[in-house]
């Protein structure tokens, strides 16, 4: 499998200290199933890329060294997690943080009180910029999770998105487990990540969480979103083909 969005690099951000920590995570990436991860590091200015680029290639330089003395069969892909706000408009060389050098670009935002015409914004422009936004844990957002026809509005644009596995297994809330299960019932999702931080907390066990998805989620959909989809993106290649359907309704209606 193919673990798409990882906080896996060590002393960059919110993940592991060290890098005895990241192997502790490749370690049980591998046990759980995963043989390919991207390194998405927070990435919060875009006046900072140049800081960041050196930062996190020195570390995937020193966890590569790490894994090949360990024998994992774990390859690491470089990447970012970055945060849009504003400051887009006026961002350069965003494409130097995209996965694995590729046309697609892993971006967050505010979690709440962003208007849905202010993100539509945001995404607008970076398709304008040549890029293509894959839209991380959209099922953590409040705003989306209250309007799900966001959701569908953003796909007709060709936006994708990528939940989370500890969502989708309904360990971190109803709202996000909700939002989470609808987008991948309803194709509206084409990745599933771990967002992995650490092994002791935030965890990449893969293979676990997946035990834990509900039982209608079909074995095919799971391979598209753990490797067909994410192995296009490696590739910098379109998305197979997929039939999406609306899951447009606000949370409150029944």
């Amino acid at each position: 499998m193919i673990d798409l969005h990882s906080h896996i690099l060590f002393d960059i951000d919110d993940g592991p200290d060290s890098l005895y920590e990241s192997m502790r995570l490749c370690e049980m990436g591998v046990e759980f199933g995963i043989d390919r991860i991207v390194a998405t590091s927070h990435l919060y200015k875009p006046e900072d890329i140049a800081h960041f680029l050196r930062r996190r290639n020195d570390r995937i330089l020193r966890l590569r060294e790490q894994i090949d003395k360990a024998q994992l069969q774990l390859r690491i892909y470089p990447g970012a997690e970055v945060f849009v706000n504003d400051d887009i408009f006026y961002a350069h060389h965003l494409d130097k943080v995209t996965l694995n050098n590729s046309r697609y670009l892993l971006v967050e935002f505010d979690f709440h009180g962003l208007s849905g015409r202010r993100l539509i914004h945001y995404v607008d422009e970076i398709f304008r910029i040549g890029l293509v936004p894959i839209i991380a844990h959209p099922e953590r957002y409040s705003y989306l999770q209250r309007d799900h026809s966001l959701v569908d509005y953003l796909v007709e644009r060709g936006a994708l998105f990528q939940v989370n596995a500890d969502s989708l297994a309904g360990r971190t809330g109803y709202e996000e487990f909700d939002l989470a299960y609808r987008m991948v019932r309803h194709n509206a999702a084409s990745f599933i990540a771990t967002d992995a931080h650490s092994h002791l907390g935030r965890k990449n066990d893969m293979l676990r969480l997946i035990q834990d998805f509900p039982p209608d989620i079909h074995r095919e959909s799971l391979d598209y979103m753990l490797y067909e989809a994410p192995f296009c993106v490696l590739a910098n290649k379109e998305l197979p083909p997929i039939r999406r359907t609306s899951i447009r309704r606000y949370r409150y209606e029944e």
